[in-house]
């Protein structure tokens, strides 16, 4: 079957890395009809068309010269095809096609030089166009024997690359033409940072799957020594609340579901950091997680950008500075799971804590030969470290500096010193597993395990048998240490790994036979132990990130770990919960109630997106701030889930252009904090919004919306309550009376603010020792904060002439508001539950006015210490019924006729 070409320039497409991994690969592709009908009309006419005046180079590139292999210019070429066909850059159609041509024919890529900036890249790009430049050398693959060293260029996906003969040779020889450029044409082939995103979409992508092989091979390690599991447990890893963490964390046990060798090993070596490697492997993967989401959306970028026309010969857009420098992140990241895969496999080799195998050994010659791998693997490490250092010195000498393509190198160097770690790693746990289970016993002795029980029968029905004997025998037969029962999903990956390794080894039965399985005699063991390299290079091709074979063995492992999660016992997630039929039967009835307050006072519905864009939500909450959530960036807005509904409500009157609205909302907000279940704290709650906006008579809808409270609560029939309440103008006041500082209102607002929690004396002392405040200052805020009383008569008293605060202006002038506010309440019917509290403080900007809250009375609170109002409505059901049946009792049954009436009375949240 042929291969269906990827189609470039598709309206509205949004290519991704993939897409660029299979053109890399040796995919083909096709312009979109309707896209390369736009650029031709974007493009100048034929008549117009001015080419450069181009003089080609010297000639080829020296033999020695270091350039891209055939996928990462490959890739390159892709990247750039894509920017022409997604922008508007006035390109001609030919370009286009010649860019598709190269990629489709064989033998005509251009060789590109492995230079640290773009331009140095695409500049050689653009004069390929011209037919100049040498064509890329088509490399093929030395062979590989059993003693082959994955440190040779022949076990390496990407071989050294070569330039060949020249490129218009080539061209002329396939019957391509090169469609020469103008001068705007090569400012925009040159521009732009498609080099680095073409090479840095192989390091990524390749990345992304190396992670997910990475966390394999550790969950395989755990097995092989027998780890604690610990630090892998939910609770440990979210106290930490790295969300990459959590996500490593849960794959590793997915892994190990069903394993009974992890948790088995005692450290008795002394040493904390011994098996540092095996417990911080959720937060060094998880790191890796994030660099990889980090470099996969600045690659991503950059490969769904469009080229725009240059103004003459001056590029509009400028590179992004975020590409070289989230390379050199990943590349770090790269390197530091590679060290603690390095770190596993000397652990496994050699158990700290553990007496070293006698010299000559078995054992003692797998240690060593693992020992002088992870030294080799060391000297790649190193090398590929430097690499890294190399770019990231260039940006800090410069920090005007973009060696995006030199980054974008750096990574896929880092990327396979990785992919090398992690393979010795899974290929030391399958060595240990394999000499803690024994060697696999050969056909014939196998047939006789097989019949020794039915020989035995006779034997067991006289008596003499039984189970006991039949037991010894079936554990004789699987091979003495045979009870290593791994995790389902650690059993796949020790399958795949040792069936490569053994293949590449040349062992039988795709069985991995190393010491100390084999005879004692030193020949034996050294011989043994020297097919430990080759062992090491078959685990590097099965690992190979863009291979095959790993696509689909993760495939593989993905469905048994799924499988194995939903075995799992779910649980809800944190801070959240899940609402029964009669909790919400309460809730429907609860918010029946408050809409139809709110519909009583002539509020309409809207509704607004449970997201917003992250700009509308940041910085109007302080430092509360950060607890908003933020999702995950997928290439288009920054968004974030809303954190109340007061703020979306200002962007829906602002987007909306509404001048006087009466709205209501119900709806749920999130908010990323540490949750108290027992007090009511969650991260997804519900939020009952009664908002007025426009212009109106003063006080008139602060007055309506304290009214529109009073009447929930009161509907709701909850017990006692009482509404506190304050005026922002009153506590400012106050402050500046007592002598607060005024860039010190905010924390003692604060500070006032706990009062409903802590007595006057911690408060105080707060705002002494933490604050700064002077004695006497916090003296004086005492005086005010304890006042608190009927609002009328308390209003008259601080409106007396000689008070403090009717001297002050903005006190008069917020007791002039409460005034004029506490007689409209008043002429409602609705100021009896309000009391004037000085205490009342809120120190956020945008409280200007009327300040309030709502608190069930103290005793009601001691009656029913719950937070939750399905659980509270059911307590006050169940006392309400022993106290009927208590009546009942005493009386002779005169409570009889209460409780009929009870029972037909009509259901409503508080009797229900």
């Amino acid at each position: 079957m042929s291969q269906k070409p990827f189609t470039v320039g598709g309206i509205g497409a949004q290519p991704s890395l993939d897409d660029v991994v299979k053109i890399a690969q040796g995919g083909l592709v096709a312009l979109d009809a309707a896209g390369a009908e736009r650029i031709k009309k974007e493009s100048p006419a034929p008549k117009s068309f001015q080419p450069e005046a181009f003089t080609a180079g010297p000639g080829p590139a020296p033999a020695d010269a270091a350039l891209l292999d055939a996928a990462q210019t490959r890739a390159v070429l892709a990247t750039r095809l894509l920017t022409v066909m997604n922008g508007r850059s006035g390109v001609r159609l030919q370009v286009a096609d010649f860019l598709t041509q190269l990629l489709n024919k064989p033998g005509l890529l251009p060789a590109l030089p492995a230079l640290p900036t773009d331009a140095a890249v695409l500049s050689q790009l653009a004069d390929a166009c011209h037919g100049a430049g040498a064509a890329l050398q088509q490399q093929q693959p030395a062979g590989s024997g059993a003693a082959a060293s994955p440190h040779t260029a022949a076990e390496h996906p990407h071989a050294a690359a070569a330039a060949g003969g020249p490129l218009a040779e080539a061209l002329a020889a396939a019957g391509v033409a090169a469609p020469s450029l103008s001068a705007a044409e090569r400012a925009v082939l040159s521009s732009g940072a498609s080099a680095a995103a073409g090479v840095g979409a192989l390091a990524v992508a390749g990345g992304r799957r190396l992670l997910s092989a990475a966390t394999a091979a550790a969950a395989l390690s755990v097995e092989a020594l027998g780890a604690s599991t610990k630090a892998y447990e939910a609770e440990v890893v979210e106290a930490a609340g790295y969300k990459g963490a959590m996500g490593v964390a849960d794959e590793l046990q997915g892994l190990l579901e069903g394993s009974k060798r992890a948790d088995t090993f005692k450290d008795k070596s002394g040493d904390p950091g011994a098996l540092a490697a095996f417990t911080a492997a959720p937060q060094r993967l998880g790191a890796l997680s994030e660099a990889l989401a980090g470099a996969y959306t600045a690659v991503r970028s950059e490969v769904q950008s469009g080229a725009l026309a240059p103004k003459g010969t001056t590029v509009l857009s400028a590179p992004s500075p975020l590409l070289p420098s989230s390379l050199v992140e990943l590349s770090r990241a790269l390197l530091a799971a590679a060290r603690d895969a390095l770190a596993r496999a000397r652990a496994v080799a050699a158990p700290p804590g553990q007496e070293p195998a006698p010299p000559g050994s078995g054992p003692a010659a797998t240690a060593a030969a693992v020992s002088e791998a992870v030294a080799a693997a060391e000297g790649r490490l190193a090398a590929a470290q430097r690499a890294v250092v190399a770019v990231g010195g260039a940006m800090l000498e410069d920090v005007t500096a973009l060696p995006s393509v030199q980054a974008a190198l750096a990574a896929t160097g880092a990327l396979q010193a990785a992919l090398e770690a992690v393979a010795l790693e899974a290929v030391a746990a399958v060595v240990a597993l394999r000499a803690l289970e024994g060697p696999p016993a050969p056909p014939a002795a196998e047939a006789a395990a097989e019949a020794a029980p039915a020989a035995a029968a006779p034997a067991a029905a006289d008596g003499k048998g039984g189970k006991g004997g039949d037991a010894k025998g079936k554990k004789e037969r699987k091979g003495g240490a045979a009870g290593v029962v791994l995790g389902k999903g650690t059993a796949l990956v020790r399958a795949y790994v040792e069936r490569a390794a053994a293949g590449m080894a040349g062992a039988k039965d795709g069985v991995l036979v190393v010491p100390p399985l084999t005879p004692a005699s030193s020949s034996d063991a050294a011989s043994s132990a020297s097919s430990l390299p080759a062992a090491w290079c078959g685990a590097c091709q099965a690992l190979q990130p863009h291979g095959a074979a790993l696509a689909k063995f993760l495939d593989e492992l993905r469905a048994v770990v799924e499988a194995n999660q939903t075995r799992r016992k779910p649980k809800v997630p944190k801070g959240a919960r899940d609402f029964l039929p009669e909790q919400m039967a309460i809730r429907e009835r609860a918010f029946a109630a408050i809409t139809g307050v709110f519909k009583r006072h002539g509020a309409v519905s809207i509704d607004t997106p449970v997201f917003e864009l992250r700009e509308t939500l940041m910085g109007k909450y302080g430092e509360d701030s950060k607890l908003i959530y933020d999702l995950a960036d997928q290439g288009g807005e920054i968004l974030s889930l809303r954190y109340d509904l007061t703020v979306p409500f200002a962007r829906f009157v602002a987007v909306q252009g509404i001048t006087n609205i009466k709205r209501y909302h119900i709806g749920k907000v999130y908010r990323r904090d540490q949750p108290q279940m027992a007090r009511g704290r969650f991260r997804e709650f519900f939020q009952c919004d009664f908002d007025i906006a426009g212009s109106y008579s003063a006080m008139v809808p602060d007055a309506e919306v304290v009214a529109v409270l009073v009447e929930i609560l009161s509907e709701l029939r909850l017990g006692q309550f009482e509404v506190k309440l304050n005026h922002r103008g009153l506590l400012d006041a106050m402050l500046a009376i007592a002598g607060v500082p005024a860039q010190k209102f905010r924390p003692i607002c604060s500070a006032i603010d706990k009062l409903d929690k802590e007595p006057w004396e911690v408060v105080r002392a707060e705002m002494v020792g933490d604050k700064g405040l002077p004695e006497e200052v916090a003296d004086t805020i005492g005086q005010f904060v304890v006042l608190r009383g009927e609002p009328m008569a308390l209003l008259a008293k601080l409106s007396a002439p000689d008070h403090p605060l009717a001297q002050h202006p903005q006190g008069k002038a917020a007791l002039d508001d409460l005034k004029i506010f506490f007689e409209m309440l008043q002429a409602m019917g609705r100021l009896g539950p309000v009391t004037l509290d000085l205490s009342l403080a809120r120190g956020l900007d945008y409280y200007t006015g009327v300040i309030y809250e709502a608190d069930m009375d103290a005793h009601v609170e001691e009656e029913v210490p719950v937070a939750d109002l399905a659980a509270a409505l059911k307590q006050r059901l169940a006392a309400r019924e022993a106290r009927l049946a208590a009546a009942a009792a005493a009386d002779g049954g005169s409570a009889a006729p209460e409780a009929a009436a009870a029972a037909a009375e009509p259901a409503t949240p508080a009797s229900q």
